[in-house]
């Protein structure tokens, strides 16, 4: 692009990865984890492998909880990230529910004190560890439901990399608000005491990589997300951003959706597999795209030392 100074287009791809829902939204009964032993292995990852890109899976507690779902998570092959995804009605101080069939999560994390909330993301880190061997270092809330609190407590627990935040939108649930409307396009490290302005940038310091979306004039904004998007309306959601932070060095798309939308009937999207395939093929042709346009695929972690040295 004339005059534009980016050197670097790295694509992130966020995946909310959870057990499976119903076409009503709500976590199948009797719960099931499809999304995660067939979806992780036979689907998406080798949709990615084809096109080289290195997704980031967000991993809730039902997930982690469950025997088999774990072992699958052991024996993925390939290139790829594991990171959390807190439901904060599902764990401890405060667990709404030990049953999660057939219920819904409206809650927001950061209605909880600051206390809470953090026990609530120190006990997901530690079944995490328990469970895969490592600690986590990248995060998404669930719902978008982050604030200032929780960067805190996601830097107390040794965190690179928070992707809740979801530009130009601003997000209600009975027992919170966030607002992400004047949050930045792209990586920053937040400020103290807000989760939506830029800070300094430190070694200890938590990067915020907001999930890539196009604002439109009296519409809900456009996101780079399969079945949100046809596969030309991805590419302008990149070209936006391309021509909107042509003088940034680094230019960050961060690609976001939820495991089970690769399962037909286990989210309100894909209800078939002719469903599913078009989904997989227009998220591979948008990936392939970036890739032809110069881009490189990174787990989302690896942005905070790139944004750091930047």
């Amino acid at each position: 692009m004339p005059g534009s100074r980016i050197e670097q287009l790295v694509v992130t791809v966020s995946i909310d990865t959870e057990c499976d829902h119903d076409p009503d939204w709500v976590r199948s009964r009797p719960l099931t984890f499809e999304s995660i032993t067939e979806g992780l292995p036979n689907r998406l990852q080798p949709a990615f492998a084809e096109v080289g890109a290195v997704p980031t899976y967000l991993l809730t507690v039902e997930v982690l909880e469950d025997p088999d779902s774990v072992a699958a998570l052991r024996s993925l092959s390939g290139s790829y990230e594991y990171g959390t995804h807190l439901h904060a009605a599902f764990i401890e101080p405060e667990k709404k529910f030990s049953d999660y069939a057939g219920v819904d999560s409206p809650d927001f994390q950061c209605a909880s004190t600051p206390e809470v909330e953090y026990q609530k993301l120190a006990n997901l880190t530690q079944l995490f560890e328990k469970q895969l061997g490592h600690r986590p270092t990248s995060f998404r809330a669930g719902r978008y439901g982050a604030a200032a609190q929780s960067i805190d407590s996601l830097q107390r627990l040794g965190y690179k990399v928070d992707t809740s935040v979801t530009p130009h939108l601003r997000w209600s649930e009975p027992n919170a608000t966030v607002d992400f409307r004047k949050a930045p396009e792209q990586p920053y490290f937040p400020a103290a005491g807000t989760i939506i302005k830029p800070g300094p940038a430190s070694l200890d310091a938590l990067l915020e990589v907001p999930v890539s979306v196009k604002p439109r004039l009296f519409r809900d904004p456009r996101w780079f997300r399969p079945w949100f998007a046809s596969v030309e309306q991805m590419k302008d959601v990149v070209r936006y951003q391309m021509k909107r932070h042509s003088q940034q060095r680094i230019l960050n798309i961060n690609m976001m959706f939820h495991s089970m939308e690769v399962i037909e009937k286990a989210s309100p999207y894909p209800q078939s597999q002719a469903d599913v395939r078009r989904y997989l093929d227009d998220m591979q042709a948008a990936l392939q795209w970036c890739a032809d346009e110069g881009a490189r695929f990174v787990p989302l972690s690896d942005l905070h030392d790139l944004y750091l040295t930047a």
